[in-house]
Order: C-alpha cells, then structure tokens, then sequence
C-alpha cells in the first residue's frame, strides 16, 4: 500500500464515529460501509494528510486512488475522487481506465456525480475519445454510464455541445429511471445558466418527463418569476 494512502486511511480510523456511521450508510441504501466521518471533517483530514504528499499523490494516483476504493469505505472513495481530480495534469489517455473503474466502483448518485465532470476534464484533454466513449455507454445499458453521459459537460458553461446534449436527452426521453430523468434535467439545466431561449424551447417542444422538463426549467423559471 502508497504510504499516502496508508496515511489517509490511519486517519480515518482515528476519526471514525460507528454511531454517525449507521445513519449515513442508511442514508446511502447500504450502498457502501463508512467510517462516520462528516465531510468538513473529512476534508480536513485530507487537506492535512495530503499536504505531507505534495508530489506523489499526483503521480501516484491511481496507485492511490485503487488503495483507497479497495479500503471497501465510501469517505476513503470520497478521497479517491478528490485526489484523481488534484491530478489531472497527471492524466495520460490511459486514465480513463482508472476513471471508469471508479464510476462502476458501488456506483450511486454520489460518486457518479462526482465522477462525471472529471470525466469531462479528460473528454476535454482527450477530445478524440469522446464519441467512442459516448456511444459505448450509451449503448451499455448501465443508468449510471447513461447518466455520466449526460452530465460529463455540466462544467463547461459556453463550451457545452448543445447538439450533444440534447441528441443524448432524447435518446434517453422513454428512460423511466428516475436517476436518468433527474440527471437529464440536471444538465439541461446548468446549460440554461448559459443559453435559456434554447434550453427552453428544447424543452418545451421535446417528449420528456415531467420531472425532467421541472428540472431543467427550474432556473428559467425562477428568473421569470424575479
């Protein structure tokens, strides 16, 4: 084991709170074991413990990184996360081998969330890989790869691919998965930050749910009604 992840992992013992724990996995549909750990709490632990690793964990993350996600705790995947995206600059095309292993790690809302513009750094380093990857997801039959699909560019304000986004919204508009329908109008949304008129008049013309067109009407509407 990386004597970082060692660390990290130390720490988390130290600080683990079996009480705090319960409720948290509860919360989390038993996806996962945690150690208790609040996230402030978390972050300061890592801050603190990553700061005595300044070089290593950005060429050794994925070394780090698969320490962390074997540990079988969601904090220790949490800081899985945190570190791949410190070491981005680190990234060869190879690392999405480790990204996708981390997204089908226990996948849920909150990893895969965490996961996905991460997802969108690399597709932008490596924009040759994009429709293959897309596509390949796309077709996989996994929500959760569907849903990274949908919100990989939820960073990118003005550089999103308006095409693509709402080619993938209406390739998935019969999905009845409520982590498809949510994250559809999760994108469409933050998109509208940046083009409302479009955003809403895709909507509003397009077979969508009605969660969806909610979602991803949420900010246009509420700069109307202001």
């Amino acid at each position: 084991m990386h004597a970082c992840s060692q660390a990290l992992l130390s720490a988390f013992d130290e600080h683990a709170d079996s009480k705090r724990a319960m409720p948290m996995r509860a919360y989390m549909k038993d996806i996962d074991a945690f150690y208790g750990i609040p996230s402030p709490n978390r972050k300061k632990l890592c801050k603190h413990v990553l700061a005595q690793f300044p070089k290593t964990i950005l060429t050794d993350w994925q070394h780090i990184v698969r320490d962390l996600m074997n540990k079988g705790k969601r904090e220790a995947m949490y800081a899985a996360i945190d570190i791949a995206e410190k070491a981005h600059i680190y990234w060869d095309e190879e690392a999405i081998d480790t990204l996708l292993e981390m997204a089908l790690y226990r996948s849920w809302w909150d990893t895969i969330d965490a996961i996905s513009p991460l997802i969108g750094t690399y597709i932008e380093k490596n924009p040759n890989t994009r429709d293959s990857l897309i596509e390949k997801w796309m077709r996989s039959g996994n929500f959760w790869l569907q849903r990274i699909c949908l919100l990989f560019q939820k960073r990118y304000k003005t550089r999103t691919d308006k095409e693509l986004l709402f080619s993938l919204c209406l390739r998935l508009a019969d999905e009845k998965e409520f982590f498809i329908r949510k994250g559809m109008g999760w994108a469409l949304r933050e998109y509208s930050y940046v083009n409302p008129k479009e955003v809403k008049q895709f909507v509003l013309s397009s077979p969508l749910s009605p969660l969806t067109k909610k979602e991803g009407l949420k900010v246009i509407e509420r700069k109307h009604q202001s």
